[in-house]
């Protein structure tokens, strides 16, 4: 076989496996989803338990003053009692994602959302190390999530739209120290 013709062959295997790659499908979860809501950053102040801070510039808070101490960041996990966000601002701060339900909302959906996000996995394919669930009075709608700067509103709960917004945000580079987190202990330790 000549130069030529081996050259000639290996150029149209190399734009085979360049067109195949380009073509494939992308993951879902690099799609935008509609409705995120970006914020302005209002800092990763640490303030002491009770100290006074101005007001969030986002529901779901999504950036601002936060407590550093003992209680926060919290262990990653879904929670019964309501965590107060210059609790789990800190975890946002470390690239995590908070996702708030109102308590009046359905048992049936509270359900789905604790199945989601903590262990057991009701979803085999979505391990979310970085999420906190916790029920919220102050929230607007039945479900709000957040990451730093980035908030997102949902009227029920939605699988396919919380995991994308989840993988769209986690660990993403907005968050000032998006690869740090609090002590990695099981999450089901963490479900109160």
């Amino acid at each position: 076989m000549s130069n030529r013709v081996f050259y000639g062959v290996l150029v149209l295997i190399l734009i085979g496996f360049s067109v195949s790659y380009l073509a494939r499908p992308k993951p879902k979860h690099n799609d935008k989803l509609m409705g995120v809501v970006t914020h302005k950053s209002q800092g990763e102040q640490h303030i002491a338990e009770g100290a006074t801070h101005v007001n969030y510039n986002s529901e779901l808070p999504s950036s601002g003053p936060h407590y550093q101490d003992a209680s926060a960041p919290a262990e990653w996990g879904a929670y019964t009692q309501e965590l107060p966000p210059e609790i789990f601002l800190h975890n946002e701060e470390h690239g995590g994602v908070v996702v708030a339900y109102k308590p009046g909302l359905a048992q049936n959906q509270i359900s789905k959302l604790q199945g989601l996000l903590a262990p057991p996995y009701a979803d085999k394919n979505f391990n979310p190390g970085k999420a906190i669930l916790t029920p919220r009075a102050d929230n607007k709608y039945p479900i709000e999530l957040a990451s730093w700067t980035q908030t997102f509103n949902l009227s029920s709960f939605d699988q396919t739209k919380i995991e994308k917004f989840y993988f769209n945000n986690v660990s993403n580079k907005r968050a000032p120290e998006s690869f740090a987190g609090p002590k990695n202990t099981p999450i089901n330790e963490a479900v109160q």
